[in-house]
């Protein structure tokens, strides 16, 4: 049946046609429907086969995969013999007596079966692609994120392990030095008790009489802002500065100080709390111990 306007199924049929995504079956009849002289269905084709030509030039190449070539091999196999149990149901369309000369439908490009697959594979190629893109991105932030997390454990962990190693030598250095101590022919320890201000600070003083030297090992409340702990020794007629004690983070400290020739006899050993620097004569005095 001809049409003398355009219809929506006239417009879809016309546009598959031009696409080659007819099946053979379909292709057939709508070659003889337009054999027949339609020129509604003959100008939608036009301007729909001038549609897919535009495409055609603008769209870059697309090699299918090898999957496709396999798939379409074994359509065609198939559509001859599909095309063969509907032939005998299709009503052919009555010849026309007279009026319009039947005209010849409009060669097909060999081609045409490949544009779909081609499309298809246009569109799967670059969801693929956009896919694989976007998982790229999220696994190399996530594996970004997990290295700098594991950066800063590790981080973490050496300034720890670094923290430990210094509190084990220093340890042992202050092992090493009261075992010297302990070995000598003649030695004292004399212990210090905290005073009013600091009643919890402690301290030992290991005493090498004949090599005239002592080894202070203390633990001390952080001293408050600008003021640092000094050493004394404390004679019958004088208090002798004995130098500045050092604390670590976790407030012990330990000191090495020779004891002054001019001292002939020592009544008690102080630790005081002085301005920076130190002072001449102690003014807040921690800790004592009589020798």
């Amino acid at each position: 049946m001809n049409h003398h306007r355009v219809t929506r199924e006239g417009q879809e049929t016309a546009a598959l046609y031009a696409l080659g995504a007819l099946s053979q079956l379909e292709a057939s009849s709508f070659d003889i429907h337009l054999g027949q002289g339609c020129p509604a269905c003959d100008a939608e084709l036009k301007e729909f086969g001038q549609v897919v030509g535009a495409l055609g030039s603008v769209a870059a190449p697309v090699a299918p995969p090898t999957y496709v070539r396999d798939l379409l091999i074994a359509r065609i196999e198939r559509e001859p013999l599909e095309a063969a149990s509907e032939a005998a149901t299709v009503i052919p369309f009555p010849e026309q007596t007279g009026g319009t000369e039947p005209r010849s439908a409009p060669p097909r490009s060999p081609g045409y079966v490949w544009l779909p697959w081609a499309i298809a594979a246009a569109f799967l190629i670059a969801f693929v692609y956009a896919f694989t893109l976007q998982q790229t991105e999220r696994r190399s932030s996530q594996e970004a994120r997990n290295y700098r997390e594991a950066a800063t454990v590790a981080r973490e962990e050496n300034a720890e392990l670094k923290n430990q190693l210094s509190k084990e030598s220093a340890k042992s250095t202050e092992l090493t030095e009261i075992n010297s101590v302990l070995s000598a022919p003649e030695w004292r320890i004399i212990p210090l008790g905290g005073q009013e201000p600091a009643p919890g600070a402690a301290a030992k003083i290991y005493w090498d009489v004949q090599g005239k030297r002592w080894v202070v090992s203390a633990d001390l409340p952080p001293p408050p802002e600008g003021k640092v702990y000094q050493l004394w020794f404390v004679t019958p007629d004088a208090k002798i500065s004995g130098g500045l004690i050092n604390l670590r983070d976790d407030g012990h400290g330990l000191t090495v100080v020779p004891v002054p020739p001019s001292i002939n006899k020592v009544a008690a050993a102080a630790i005081s709390i002085e301005p920076e620097g130190g002072s001449a004569q102690p003014t807040l005095v921690y800790l004592i111990g009589n020798a």
